[in-house]
């Protein structure tokens, strides 16, 4: 009687094993990545937003005064003109 329990104990062992190193194999790589996912990767940088900025339907938003000729109607340049300067007191704003 004990030489069949004594099999039946080492036949069984190794799956019970095996089974018992998997859930903490898998419960620490969980642990791992929830971790992993909770950590903020980078922080995003943005520029700081004109206060020019204005919303046109069918181009977005666009830097500069609009009702000017030379206004490159772009989020990205102000016009053709003066890419880099204010609107107010340019010599080259033209009205539409």
């Amino acid at each position: 009687m004990l030489d069949i329990i004594i099999i039946l104990l080492v036949g069984v062992a190794p799956p019970i094993l095996s089974l018992w190193v998997l859930h903490r194999t898998q419960a620490h790589y969980r642990q791992i990545n929830s971790a992993a996912i909770s950590t903020p990767i980078s922080l995003k940088l943005k520029a700081p937003v004109p206060a020019e900025m204005t919303c046109i339907d069918g181009f977005g938003y666009v830097i500069g005064k609009v009702s000017c000729k030379y206004n490159a109607r772009s989020p990205y340049i102000r016009c053709a003109v003066n890419p880099c300067g204010p609107c107010q007191d340019c010599r080259y704003y033209d009205s539409l």
